[in-house]
């Protein structure tokens, strides 16, 4: 099926051993409808991202941030142009496709957290491993790293829905780490801490990014700008800079090969999850 040949097709590299262009944008342009009106949110964007990239999304509210990181994430549509994701042109997806790709490729960190509110800080993250089929021993141990990371070792026994803001930031970019994906968007994640919370995540971000694509939503550039690698900026709906400010030099973390058993981890994710509802 299409998808199968999608996940092959992102898989493969060139000839000469170098990987693909991750994300291109071509004359992306996109449309929200009302029952009287039409706005145009983003406007012929033409953009490329790539591993090794901390990008900072910058610019003023209703300039069509959000709505650039939906487009990309695969969240939301695109009316005119072409999105690439390592040179397959996304026109030809459908919803399992765009399922596939959230689910493989994309972490998230949002403003509001999407945790499991009633499960513990590891058991949030466990829940991200289990859908990996990473076996169990080798998924607490993974969790507890990650869990590390973010800084929340004393609360791992926790539960999310009695973390305050800045924790719950933390543990929802630990979920996002646990999904060991190529391309991490972020959207406001520092909007809900304290000045000194989000420099250390904006520093985090700035390690990942060694060899992964973090793009950033952030009204805070400030925070930001001495650990993004690049800026870009909107306007009514278009990139009115894109500067390069330096090459990603941060340490990157190393991850451990683990192993997988399947069947096995999708049934524990069932238990704790009926068990969690009950």
């Amino acid at each position: 099926g299409l998808s199968n040949s999608l996940r092959q097709s992102w898989r493969r590299r060139t000839i000469d051993g170098g990987a693909r262009m991750l994300i291109r944008l071509e004359n992306i342009t996109k449309y929200y409808y009302s029952s009287t009106s039409v706005t145009q949110a983003l406007h012929n964007i033409n953009l490329e991202f790539d591993r090794g990239e901390f990008v900072a999304i910058t610019g003023e509210s209703g300039g069509g941030k959000s709505t650039l990181l939906n487009v990309i994430s695969g969240m939301t549509g695109f009316d005119e142009g072409e999105l690439y994701i390592e040179g397959v042109e996304t026109s030809s997806f459908d919803e399992t496709d765009w399922e596939n790709f959230r689910k493989d490729r994309i972490g998230f960190v949002f403003q509001d957290y999407d945790l499991f509110d009633k499960y513990t800080v590891l058991e949030n993250v466990l829940a991200a491993l289990y859908l990996r089929n990473i076996e169990y021993g080798d998924a607490v141990k993974r969790a507890k790293e990650i869990i590390e990371k973010v800084g929340l070792t004393g609360f791992v026994s926790q539960k999310a829905e009695k973390l305050s803001s800045g924790q719950k930031q933390r543990l929802s970019i630990a979920r996002a780490l646990a999904k060991d994906t190529e391309i991490i968007v972020a959207d406001e994640p520092t909007g809900n801490l304290d000045s000194e919370t989000g420099r250390q995540i904006v520093e985090l971000f700035a390690s990942l990014a060694k060899d992964k694509l973090v793009i950033m939503v952030t009204h805070n550039y400030e925070q930001a700008k001495d650990y993004v690698t690049r800026q870009v900026r909107l306007y009514d709906g278009g990139v009115v800079s894109d500067t390069v400010l330096k090459k990603n030099d941060a340490a990157a973390p190393q991850t451990e090969p683990v192993s997988r058993t399947g069947k096995q981890q999708s049934i524990r994710f069932v238990s704790l999850n009926m068990r969690r509802r009950s």
